[in-house]
């Protein structure tokens, strides 16, 4: 480029002017500068523009995989080069435009990046929100509380020093519902993981609340108890709003699947039945007798179960529906009008189980809500015997046991959809059902003898049913451990056996020896189940591999290890006291490496941990 002389010295000799003036040095400067911007303009010889970033949208990401983001078509160089870009805040890093990084938890994560093409940088930011996890609620001694991403081993500190904070619920948009104690009593606070931000519910109550239930779209239903009335508040999340509903001496509440709200309010020194309607902000009364009035139970059709003191002094049944109303369950049953009901159970179509005693009788029913009728279930066997409600199978299969005297007690059950039943065991001895179960195709209960303590009996529950025995060869404990997928553990009261029973296929499998065996909770995938172990003077840690029919180690190193629980994403959660420590750090397992979670803290203490349950959450 010429400079600011040579430029003016073109002009002059170049511009033949009609009045010849001699220019001033200021003239020179001017028309050399503007010479001089026009060359740059327009020259060959162009300066360097920095690279422009135009505005980028907030991202979104479920977070179960890695997130990755191009930025290509927000970034831009006048001259084309080629552009650098890195991280400055937020974590990830860079291939070429793209960016990628597992963020920690839900929320949302400002990343902020560098772009540069050798000589000029711009700087640049975008939003990501992270809208889904896998949560579990840890405790820290007895006064921390924090949520744990299993996917990530994130951690989020959601209180700090309070007093005993507890596991209330986890909704379904990731929520946490958490309690604590207050110096007025028991409070309920509320922490979002995608703002980080934390509510407490009803902050002026001068008592205890009390959580109750909640709706499908994560409303909260409470109680605040004072010293001569209690208050049912619906709390909602989405805009803070709380809602009272009822003020009554006592208030229970119930949510059925159509959201509806079920309440009991005391009137007069006696209970009547409320439904609230959310949406029309309208209570109808569904029970307001002169009599006792109480809601037993809630139904898969959006019926409701509630009891009622009769005309004699005894407890009567009754269903209500929003589009039936109020039923009177085992009407048809005449001569059972007087006797007290029991609600037990419900089946998959809602039909309603109970049982209805009169001195030293009690048999079982069945009620059908499709077509009002009630089945006698003790009559298939035989009427006027004392009938005890055991369990209901995946099936619908009701099993009870007939007390038939202070040393024999016999197992019998009956198919609600099949209308059939069938002998499970009967011999002079106490048939203990232990546990019912199932995988949704078939269902078998499993009985713990009185007479032959050795073994446990998986009985099938169908017309004719088979048994098949574990016989251990020592006393089989009357407490079994359940699978996710249906299956069952038995285990000697020694802890010298484990067998597990897959219902899938109706058989016991070869016993897992050993010492200090018990079962311990969920493994990985279906059917594995994680069990506790004595070696070396210490309690270790191992897992059932359903699959692989073997069991592999998930913790062996020096110190007791602690089950804790298995999370929604396949990993198992333990504690255990580092040697030199003496306080209980928190360890994850994903199948096949053992991760600690917790160190100590910036203060340089180490504290103990705790899971106390564990939920998902999206939004």
């Amino acid at each position: 480029m010429p400079t600011a002389s040579q430029s003016a010295t073109y002009r002059i000799a170049t511009q033949r002017r009609p009045s010849m003036v001699t220019p001033t040095r200021t003239n020179l400067l001017l028309a050399g500068l503007a010479l001089s911007v026009a060359a740059c303009g327009g020259g060959s010889s162009v300066s360097n523009a920095s690279p422009r970033v135009s505005e980028v949208p907030q991202q979104s990401t479920t977070g179960a995989a890695t997130f990755t983001f191009d930025l290509d078509d927000y970034v831009s160089d006048r001259e084309g080069a080629a552009m650098t870009y890195a991280v400055t805040s937020g974590g990830g890093s860079f291939a070429g435009s793209v960016y990628s990084n597992t963020f920690d938890t839900m929320g949302v994560y400002t990343v902020e990046f560098t772009v540069t093409d050798g000589t000029k940088v711009t700087t640049g930011s975008f939003e990501v929100k992270v809208t889904a996890a896998t949560f579990a609620v840890v405790r820290e001694d007895q006064s921390g509380l924090l949520l744990l991403d299993a996917r990530t081993n994130g951690i989020v500190r959601v209180a700090g020093s309070v007093a005993v904070p507890t596991f209330v619920t986890g909704l379904a948009d990731g929520r946490l519902v958490y309690g604590k104690q207050g110096a007025a009593g028991d409070q309920l606070w509320v922490f979002d993981p995608l703002t980080r931000v934390t509510t407490q519910l009803a902050a002026d109550a001068a008592g205890d609340l009390v959580y109750e239930a909640k709706t499908s779209t994560g409303r909260i239903l409470f109680t605040e108890v004072g010293t001569t009335e209690t208050t049912l508040h619906l709390w909602n999340p989405a805009t803070g709003l709380d809602r009272e509903i009822a003020v009554g001496a006592n208030i229970d509440a119930f949510v059925n699947s159509a959201d509806l709200v079920f309440y009991e309010v005391d009137v007069a020194g006696q209970a009547d039945v409320y439904a609230y309607d959310i949406e029309d902000d309208a209570a109808t009364a569904v029970g307001s007798a002169s009599t006792a009035e109480q809601v037993v139970a809630t139904l898969p059709n959006g019926g409701i179960v509630m009891s009622r003191v009769g005309g004699g002094g005894e407890t009567d049944l009754f269903y209500w529906k929003q589009d039936v109303g109020l039923v009177e369950i085992g009407s048809d049953q005449t001569a059972i009008a007087t006797w007290n009901k029991t609600w037990r159970a419900n089946g998959t179509s809602s039909q309603v189980v109970f049982s209805a005693e009169s001195g030293a009788v009690s048999e079982i029913f069945a009620w059908n809500p499709t077509n009002g009728q009630t089945t006698n279930v003790s009559g298939t066997v035989s009427t006027g015997a004392y009938d005890v409600f055991a369990a209901i199978g995946t099936g619908n299969e009701v099993v009870w046991n007939r007390v038939v005297s202070g040393s024999e007690a016999d197992a019998y059950f009956y198919d609600l959809d099949a209308a059939v039943g069938a002998t499970l065991r009967n011999a002079a001895d106490i048939s203990q059902v232990v546990a019912v179960s199932g995988d949704g195709s078939t269902s078998y209960a499993f009985i713990r003898p009185s007479g032959t303590t050795s073994s446990m009996l998986a009985v099938s529950l169908v017309g004719t049913p088979a048994t098949a025995t574990y016989a251990a060869g020592g006393a089989v404990s009357t407490t079994v451990g359940a699978v996710a997928n249906g299956d069952v553990v038995a285990q000697r009261t020694d802890g010298t056996a484990l067998n597990v029973f897959d219902v899938s296929v109706g058989t016991w499998g070869t016993a897992i020896t050993g010492t200090g065996l018990a079962f311990a909770g969920d493994g990985i995938d279906a059917g594995d189940f994680v069990y506790t172990l004595t070696a070396s003077s210490q309690t270790d840690l191992s897992m059932w591999d359903a699959s692989g029919t073997t069991s592999v180690v998930v913790s062996d190193t020096t110190g007791n290890d602690v089950f804790q629980a298995s999370t929604a994403n396949d990993r198992i959660l333990f504690t255990r006291v580092v040697a030199g420590n003496t306080t209980a750090d928190l360890f994850t397992w994903d199948g096949a490496t053992a991760t600690r979670l917790t160190q100590a803290d910036e203060a340089n203490l180490l504290h103990d941990h705790t899971v106390l349950g564990s939920y998902t959450g999206s939004r």
